[in-house]
């Protein structure tokens, strides 16, 4: 195979519907949106100033926390990979000590040092699943090669 047929191999076929590749997609470029989000918050040090004023804002936040980490723990529970076990449980035990937080009332500098643990353990878990959905990808798309020009049909 010379050189040149090799550098023709652009096109590639996916072997999955188009609706969950696409949807896929979306779930990665989302998830990098909250990592990158996540990492900014860290960098500024911005994660204790969300936590300290979320949880004292009430019920509704609680709940939304408590939901949260029970989701996470369905979806640990749910997936067979064993990464994303891991992440999943990262997630939810994230929110969890988020609601034990609001009823313990722990000091601001408790809060805080939850607030950094609680942003790394989501950074972790959000790398965990773009892999994840990287590999998935992997497996799906495989290269076609183009016809070459050069030979006739006949």
């Amino acid at each position: 195979m010379s050189r040149k047929s090799q550098d023709q191999q652009a096109d590639i076929a996916i072997d999955d519907n188009w609706v969950i590749t696409i949807g896929m997609a979306l779930l990665f470029a989302f998830i990098a949106f909250l990592l990158g989000w996540s990492i900014r918050n860290l960098l500024f040090d911005m994660v204790a100033y969300g936590v300290l004023h979320r949880v004292r804002n009430g019920w509704f936040d609680v709940l939304s926390y408590a939901m949260g980490a029970v989701y996470s723990f369905l979806f640990a529970y749910s997936f067979p990979a064993k990464p994303l076990k891991i992440a999943f449980s990262l997630l939810g035990a994230k929110y969890q000590v988020l609601v034990a937080m609001f009823y313990i009332h722990a000091g601001a500098g408790g809060q805080h040092s939850v607030a950094i643990a609680g942003a790394i353990a989501s950074q972790i878990a959000y790398t965990i699943i773009l892999f994840a959905i990287a590999q998935w990808f992997k497996t799906r798309l495989r290269p076609i090669p183009l016809e070459n020009p050069g030979v006739s049909d006949s």
